[in-house]
């Protein structure tokens, strides 16, 4: 069966994405020499493909490259591979292709898409080195469509009409892109969030959650806000790397301090030996626990742990994507060069994942529940949200190192050691910004204020 479209005009194209779910796609043009053989140049860096789709970065083998001048000969290089892409049949169907990949080569730097067949050994006849040669005059375009949390699916269009040439030539360019074009399907998507936004802010709600069965249960932990909106939106609690509303992420917050993310070092000696981490580097509380709290800022020492945040093998303003083969990390070093705990540069992109592409930020108010009849069955706390939320749209990896670097974003790490009770040990890597309305100005490129008519 074909895979092959043939659309007429860009919107016998949106009509088919739609179909399938796509809130909003890529466009590029191919050459001739962009096939199943030579790979697809994508740019010269991770954007727009990172973080618009769910990609895991991890280290790929050794560049052969010979190429005059180059730094990485012989050296590890990196890919991010696809968590999740499909080709789309002509007649509808889909096929899943379990190794698509962006290749990075950070000695020009480029970045490739390469692994196009599907798991059935097929692929689209238009990517093959055969049809190129065959038909060297037929335009071609590559469409990536981003649905759900990131998942990719792709549509090979071929010998489209000349009107769909001209409306993809017209598109805006993708975020950071100069060869990608950017198309937005997802119209009512947005209107729908923010009306269920509006049924739930400005009036005081019963903190609780929805179980896996969907029914009502109070709920009185930290996380109390988050799945207090969750149930009045009707999502059930989730804790993937998939946004909350159809690739949406939705994050309260009952203060401009906001922590982002938390991912875990995963080099150092907090990774190879927790315990000799928070013996060595932590202090005793009056309980007899270690722990390892304070502000840690790129490039400033923090005196209540001795330890200084650093950003290692890049040059500020450079691309990560050429910095990529030159074991880029995060580190907490001690006054002796020690490495406390790091985070290699796959750990942090892996965790700054597509749910981050576009966010909502809502403010909340915790209270103590009042009401006898709540209280008697288990309800603690009330929540209310705030009708002015901020919609951001579009980051990038650069945008969130530039962060670090301004210390706009920092480390506010809070693990324990329980010596005895090891059930009791936490571990809380927690990169906050503090003040969430003025930081996203920095790590989004698109961010809006917005006033609901709550009921």
């Amino acid at each position: 069966m074909s895979f092959e479209y043939y659309p007429q005009s860009l919107g016998d194209l949106r009509g088919v994405l739609a179909a399938h779910g796509v809130s909003e796609a890529l466009i590029k043009p191919l050459s001739k020499n962009h096939n199943d053989k030579n790979q697809v140049y994508s740019g010269s860096d991770f954007r727009p493909l990172y973080p618009l789709f769910d990609l895991e970065f991890r280290l790929r083998g050794s560049s052969s490259s010979q190429k005059k001048g180059a730094r990485t000969e012989g050296q590890a290089i990196q890919e991010a591979v696809f968590k999740s892409f499909s080709w789309l049949r002509q007649d509808g169907g889909e096929v899943a292709a379990r190794g698509v990949r962006m290749i990075i080569y950070a000695q020009y730097p480029e970045t490739r898409l390469s692994g196009f067949q599907t798991s059935e050994n097929t692929m689209p006849a238009a990517m093959s080195v055969e049809f190129t040669k065959k038909h060297p005059e037929i335009p071609r375009y590559l469409v990536l469509g981003r649905r759900g949390g990131g998942e990719a699916l792709a549509v090979m269009v071929a010998d489209p009409g000349a009107a769909f040439c001209d409306e993809v030539s017209n598109l805006p360019a993708a975020p950071g892109s100069r060869v990608w074009k950017h198309l937005r399907l997802r119209q009512t998507a947005d209107v729908r969030l923010q009306a269920l936004l509006a049924g739930a802010v400005g009036k005081l709600l019963p903190g609780c959650r929805l179980d896996a069965m969907g029914m009502t249960l109070p709920f009185n932990g930290t996380q109390v806000c988050g799945y207090t909106l969750e149930h009045a939106l009707g999502i059930n609690p989730n804790s993937n790397s998939h946004g909350d509303f159809e690739g949406i992420e939705l994050k309260t917050h009952t203060q401009n301090k906001v922590t982002l993310f938390t991912p875990e070092p995963d080099m150092g000696a907090y990774s190879d030996d927790f315990t000799h981490f928070m013996t060595t580097f932590g202090y005793q509380d009056n309980d007899g626990n270690w722990r390892l709290t304070g502000i840690h800022r790129v490039g400033v020492r923090c005196p209540k742990s001795g330890l200084t945040l650093q950003i290692m093998n890049h040059e500020r303003g450079k691309s990560l994507a050429a910095s990529a083969d030159q074991d880029v990390h995060l580190a907490l070093i001690d006054d002796f060069g020690t490495l406390a705990a790091g985070w290699s540069l796959e750990r942090i992109l892996n965790c700054w994942t597509a749910k981050h592409n576009e966010a909502v930020y809502i403010p909340a108010v915790k209270k103590d529940c009042k009401d006898p009849a709540l209280l008697g069955i288990g309800y603690k706390y009330d929540v209310k949200f705030s009708e002015s939320i901020m919609w951001c749209r579009e980051t990038s990896a650069e945008q969130l190192f530039e962060a670090l670097y301004n210390g706009t974003l920092f480390l506010d790490p809070a693990p324990k050691y329980c010596p005895g009770r090891l059930h009791l040990n936490k571990r809380r890597s927690q990169w906050r910004v503090n003040d969430i309305h003025s930081a996203a100005k920095e790590i989004y490129n698109d961010v809006r204020f917005i006033t609901l008519n709550g009921g």
